[in-house]
């Protein structure tokens, strides 16, 4: 179920990042595609220009050639009235205004020849302009069409990478899991219980005796009410004891492993005397082991907690 989640999750990430690189190329080409269209748009205005100065020559040059028959219509009604008297200056009038009339056509014919050629010119340019957006844009669409197989070579790389470090990290992370599980599962197993008595006891013959505070009890298998030790599970375990006889009192001692005894101590003679226990048994599940005294005595403890009773699963 682990594996299943993370790739999916890996999955999406993928997609995401390779939504956000397409995103990121169609924009950069949106935006010289709009400043070639600018530059389009500033020669068309160039041209009008042209065009309209243009137009505005051709006017005055007809302006100016009405002007002349007007003119020229005026002088000869004037030639019809005063034709004796004007003759020669007539003739003269008519020579000098022939002769201004062709150097202006001339001049504007030269200027209308110049304004074509550089309208030719610029037209040409225009054309050369637009060559070189078109090869551009060939070029911008090659080079895109490179650095996206590229930039897809390079993403299955790092797709590849990831998912291979994923999975190591996956397997070290269910390969500590699996650790913790282990010691945690050793931990429940573990079986120990630690027991002292802080007051004398007056013990009848095969009669445990009560150790009733508890130090530890892991496994809940001692029973601080009764004196005995409940093995909650089957195991080799170690049993230790020590028991302080009354002043000048003789102590006997067994250690009882069900309704068998098994190790025994007798002490005598004047003061304190120790008896101590320290074994190992193979218990069963449910066997149980007590400290019982096998004639009636008394045993001795206070504050200083000289009576114990511990054991521990050790295999």
């Amino acid at each position: 179920m682990i594996t299943s989640s993370r790739s999916i999750s890996f999955g999406s990430d993928s997609e995401s990042l390779l939504s956000c690189s397409k995103f990121y190329f169609e924009e950069k080409i949106l935006e010289k595609l709009i400043r070639l269209e600018y530059k389009m748009e500033l020669n068309e205005e160039k041209l009008k220009k042209w065009e309209d100065a243009f137009s505005s020559k051709m006017d005055k040059m007809e302006e100016a050639i009405k002007q002349t028959e007007v003119f020229v219509e005026s002088v000869r009604e004037n030639q019809l009235q005063e034709q004796s008297r004007l003759n020669d200056s007539f003739h003269g009038i008519v020579e000098n205004l022939s002769i201004q009339s062709k150097n202006e056509s001339e001049y504007h014919g030269q200027q209308m020849t110049t304004m074509l050629e550089s309208l030719s010119s610029k037209m040409e340019e225009l054309n050369i302009d637009e060559k070189k957006r078109d090869n551009a844009l060939e070029i911008m669409q090659n080079t895109l069409h490179r650095e996206r197989n590229r930039f897809n070579q390079s993403f299955e790389i790092i797709l590849e990478n990831f998912r291979l470090s994923s999975n190591r990290t996956i397997e070290e992370l269910i390969e500590r899991q699996q650790k913790g599980y282990d010691a945690l599962m050793n931990q429940k197993n573990t079986v120990a219980f630690s027991a002292y008595t802080t007051h004398s006891q007056v013990i009848y013959s095969n009669t445990n005796i009560k150790f009733e505070k508890v130090w530890t009890n892991i496994g809940n298998g001692y029973n601080p009410s009764t004196g005995i030790f409940t093995a909650p599970r089957q195991g080799v375990y170690q049993i230790t004891a020590v028991v302080l006889s009354v002043s000048g009192k003789q102590l006997y001692l067994h250690l009882k492993h069900n309704n068998e005894y098994t190790a025994g101590r007798l002490v005598y003679g004047d003061g304190y005397k120790t008896g101590t226990f320290d074994v190992v048994l193979n218990l069963q599940k449910g066997d149980t082991i007590s400290v019982v005294c096998k004639s009636s005595t008394s045993v001795y403890s206070d504050s200083d907690k000289y009576n114990t009773f511990s054991g521990h699963l050790i295999a």
